[in-house]
């Protein structure tokens, strides 16, 4: 497989884009764990006076910089092209400085919808999923002692088989407010946070 192909995040989300804002302030130091070209994330990150390096998602076990080089470290839509994830998670943590954040987003493979796609054989989403469970002790493990994961990105209707075709739009505020209580079943997508102390 081709490691090297551009980020799939071709627009911010308004969950994404609402993680960034949340823990990446103005003129942070941040790493970009993407594939070719920073996209969205870059000028997202241009706009609020941040500098950045880009850095090739093959290369994130193995990173180039010091250790406490960074005050974020971005890893969004990208976890499923992590070769290993636990010597990944590792390094992240090692090139941030203490206070220093890593944000990750996943496709979140307990979501309703993916669950009724396997249960009837329809399409399977591409590449690697993650759990809300699993993401977060995967940065227990790794040494991050304040972890945080959501749900992120659900919907009911628009993600219905037939239904999904007239609805475009984020879900309603009722399902905003269940998908904080119940994160792997209602979010489509898991975004995660975990700070170095």
């Amino acid at each position: 497989m081709d490691l090297s192909v551009a980020s799939p995040v071709t627009e911010l989300s308004p969950a994404v884009r609402n993680l960034l804002e949340s823990f990446v302030p103005a003129g942070s130091h941040c790493l970009n764990v993407a594939g070719r070209g920073a996209g969205p994330v870059g000028s997202w990150l241009d706009g609020r006076g941040c500098s950045h390096v880009d850095e090739d998602v093959a290369r994130a076990t193995e990173l180039r910089f010091e250790d406490g080089s960074f005050d974020a470290a971005l890893l969004l839509g990208m976890l499923d092209r992590v070769r290993a994830l636990r010597p990944a998670a590792g390094e992240l943590r090692r090139v941030l400085r203490p206070g220093g954040v890593l944000l990750i987003t996943a496709t979140n493979g307990a979501y309703w919808r993916h669950r009724l796609d396997r249960a009837t054989g329809a399409h399977q989403p591409q590449g690697a999923a993650a759990s809300p469970g699993w993401l977060r002790q995967l940065l227990l493990e790794s040494g991050f002692t304040l972890v945080g994961v959501e749900g992120q990105d659900g919907a009911f209707i628009r993600d219905l088989p037939l239904a999904g075709r007239l609805c475009r739009r984020r879900g309603s505020g009722p399902y905003r407010v269940a998908e904080r209580f119940f994160p792997a079943l209602l979010g489509s997508s898991v975004g995660a946070f975990a700070i170095r102390v």
